[in-house]
C-alpha cells in the first residue's frame, strides 16, 4: 500500500504546478490553474498475445473565464521537464464532455497531437504508489474548474 502523502506537502506540490505554469505560459497570470492527470491505453495484438500498454501524463491545466480558453501544459512529475502549452479557445473545441461516472475530461480540438485529450482534475490526490502522477490538494480549485468547464466548455 502507498504511503499517505501529507495535507501541507500535497499543497505545496500543488503550488509549485502553479509556478512552473506561470513561469512557462507567456501572459499566465489571466489564468486560474489546476493539476491535472491522465492514462492512455493501448492494446497491441500479436499471433498469441495481446500486449496493454499504460501512458500516464501529468498537466497543468489554466483556464482563463473571461477570455473562455483553457491553457493546457505538459508537464513530468519531477516538475523538471514541459512541454509547449496548447492554447484551446471554446470556439476552436470540436467536442468537450465529462464523464458521469469516472469525472475523466475529455477535449476534441484539431490542434491537439492526437485531435484529443483526456485527463481527471481531482481535489486531492495523496497517494501514488506506482510514482505516475504528483499528490495535490487543489480542493476549491478543482471545484471551480469543473464549474467553468460544465458552464463554458461541455458541448
Amino acid at each position: 500500500m502507498a504511503k499517505k502523502v501529507s495535507d501541507e506537502e500535497c499543497r505545496k506540490n500543488y503550488l509549485n504546478v502553479c509556478d512552473l505554469f506561470k513561469k512557462v505560459v507567456p501572459d499566465s497570470e489571466r489564468f486560474s490553474v489546476v493539476y491535472a492527470c491522465g492514462v492512455d491505453v493501448g492494446m497491441s495484438d500479436f499471433i498469441v498475445v495481446r500486449k496493454t500498454t499504460y501512458t500516464y501524463s501529468s498537466y497543468a491545466v489554466g483556464y482563463d473565464a473571461n477570455a473562455n480558453e483553457i491553457a493546457v501544459l505538459p508537464i513530468d512529475i519531477d516538475l523538471e521537464n514541459y512541454g509547449a502549452p496548447v492554447y484551446l479557445p471554446n470556439e476552436e473545441i470540436k467536442k468537450a464532455k465529462q464523464s458521469w461516472l469516472s469525472k475523466e475530461i475529455t477535449i476534441r480540438a484539431d490542434k491537439l497531437p492526437k485531435k484529443y485529450i483526456q485527463f481527471v482534475v481531482q481535489e486531492q490526490i495523496n497517494q501514488d504508489g506506482d510514482n505516475v502522477v504528483i499528490c495535490v490538494k487543489q480542493n476549491e480549485e478543482a471545484k471551480n474548474f469543473i464549474a467553468f468547464f460544465k458552464d463554458k466548455y461541455s458541448k
